[in-house]
């Protein structure tokens, strides 16, 4: 995400620097070129800080920051770090903080602090990923309305339509994915549920750790599902483009990968990403009826169905065998997604009219 909107802002004439903590311990291991791993340009920098792992080093944590910042005098600082933006707002340089999920939920301090960070002059907008969001910090009365900006996540739109992974099973069939984490509450137990009672159709799970696979290879059981792991930026467009029907089965509850509470729980606000790359790669989509998710889908764009109703998700399935009726809502999910949904497009909205 952070990665795409660096390659957005610079794509938009901007001359961004991604600041990022040194953190050498928790790189992926065999990246040589972090670029093409997330599949962006390298028309932006990265520039890195001394990092300290212990908890005791937190001044000269923000220290490191505030060299960083002063060294590079940007004339914006957008962030989803709540600490970094914090101390850049402190430090007297313009501000735009991004969240994704309610900030009190680390604790009534934090929800303090940013209330009173939000009152400074040097804070200009809070960018939220969905209008449930938004309607959340609204009732919490930590910051101004018109401090407030909806944006819902992004995807880039996509060049070649033409490249396709090869897809596992017979090659004939209607070939249904998902892409995606396979943790709790992100669908795939309709894959599990729906499967065997669609033994003709092809189900494809792209995505997810080993671990998660292994679970859900011991759960289902059917021979016409199949695994294909993690695949990066660069890999990940063909298999979407393989597929003829794609996926957005979220729940009520959708726990983020190795939370446990119930309280943690961001289906109410959340702003898939493999939504809009369905979106930008032309794709039929069949999706949960979930309030969040009509924010950006509708009967035009979509086929929705009750979320835990296996046989409400067959019977979509069935209806989108129909070739025209398939490639009808795919195109209107694609000229909706090239008119509000691009990363650069989303780029463009964050910063309109937050700077004077």
């Amino acid at each position: 995400h952070v990665m795409k909107m660096c390659q957005a802002f610079a794509d938009n004439g901007h001359e961004v620097i991604f600041l990022l903590p040194d953190r050498s311990r928790g790189c992926e291991p065999g990246v040589s070129d972090i670029y093409a791993y997330y599949g962006v340009k390298r028309n932006f920098q990265i520039r890195k800080f001394e990092y300290q792992h212990l908890k005791v080093k937190f001044v000269s944590q923000i220290r490191q920051m505030q060299k960083s910042l002063h060294e590079l005098d940007p004339d914006l600082v957008y962030g989803r770090c709540f600490l970094g933006c914090t101390i850049a707002c402190l430090s007297g340089y313009k501000t735009i903080y991004e969240s994704h999920l309610p900030l009190w939920r680390s604790g009534n301090i934090k929800k303090l602090w940013f209330s009173l960070v939000t009152r400074n002059r040097n804070f200009k907008r809070l960018v939220v990923i969905s209008e449930a969001l938004k309607t959340l910090y609204s009732k919490e009365k930590i910051i101004g309305e018109d401090k407030l900006f909806v944006a819902h996540d992004g995807a880039d739109s996509i060049d070649d339509f033409q490249s396709k992974a090869e897809l596992s099973g017979e090659k004939e069939r209607l070939h249904v994915g998902y892409s995606g984490h396979l943790y709790q509450g992100k669908g795939v137990e309709v894959i599990a549920g729906v499967a065997p009672l669609m033994t003709e159709v092809n189900f494809h799970i792209i995505g997810g750790k080993e671990n998660d696979i292994a679970y859900w290879k011991s759960v289902i059981k059917s021979k016409n599902v199949f695994f294909y792991g993690f695949k990066n930026q660069t890999e990940l467009p063909k298999y979407i483009n393989s597929l003829d029907i794609c996926l957005l089965p979220n729940q009520k509850i959708v726990l983020p990968c190795g939370k446990r509470d119930e309280k943690r729980n961001i289906s109410d606000f959340t702003s898939p990403l493999k939504m809009f790359e369905y979106m930008a790669h032309r794709k039929a989509i069949i999706s949960s009826d979930l309030p969040v998710l009509r924010e950006v889908l509708n009967e035009s764009n979509a086929l929705l169905v009750q979320c835990d109703d296996f046989q409400q998700w067959a019977d979509a399935i069935t209806a989108l065998q129909d070739k025209n009726k398939r490639e009808a809502i795919a195109q209107q999910a694609y000229e909706d997604f090239m008119t509000g949904y691009t990363w650069k497009i989303r780029a463009e909205q964050v910063l309109m009219n937050a700077i004077e």
